[in-house]
Order: C-alpha cells, then sequence, then structure tokens
C-alpha cells in the first residue's frame, strides 16, 4: 500500500515536472520560433519576387505552414 502511494506521487512530480522548461529548453524554442519567422519573411520575398502565379501561391502555402509551425511552438510556452 505504502509503495502504491509512493509511486503515484512519484509519478505526479513527473508530470509537474514535464511542464517545466529548462533555460536551455526555452533557448531552443526561441531559436526555432526565429527561423520559422526568418523562413516566412523569405518566403513573402520570395514570392514577391516572381511573376509566376502559381510559383507565388506555391511560395505563399509553404510561407503559411511556416506560421502554423511558430503557432504550435507559441502554443508550447502558453
Amino acid at each position: 500500500m505504502q509503495q502504491q502511494q509512493q509511486q503515484q506521487q512519484t509519478n505526479a512530480n513527473m508530470t509537474s515536472d514535464r511542464n517545466l522548461l529548462s533555460d536551455k529548453e526555452l533557448h531552443y524554442l526561441k531559436d526555432f520560433m526565429s527561423w520559422e519567422l526568418l523562413a516566412v519573411k523569405k518566403c513573402e520575398h520570395a514570392a514577391g519576387s516572381t511573376q509566376d502565379p502559381e510559383i507565388q501561391a506555391q511560395i505563399r502555402e509553404i510561407g503559411k505552414n511556416h506560421i502554423q509551425h511558430y503557432d504550435t511552438l507559441l502554443k508550447y510556452l502558453q
């Protein structure tokens, strides 16, 4: 009985610890988010630099994917 209670407490501690991110992990997330924003900007620039509407549409779609990736990362931090 006591062993079961200890196991439950250990599991609860592990679950609560997973919600905390180390400084290194936060730095990685910041870097990932910066890279995603840079990719969006590059897509916007590339789409504006081409005359072909099909290529523009494809590049803008790729940019939307990067925005979704950024939003996903942001949700982890909220």
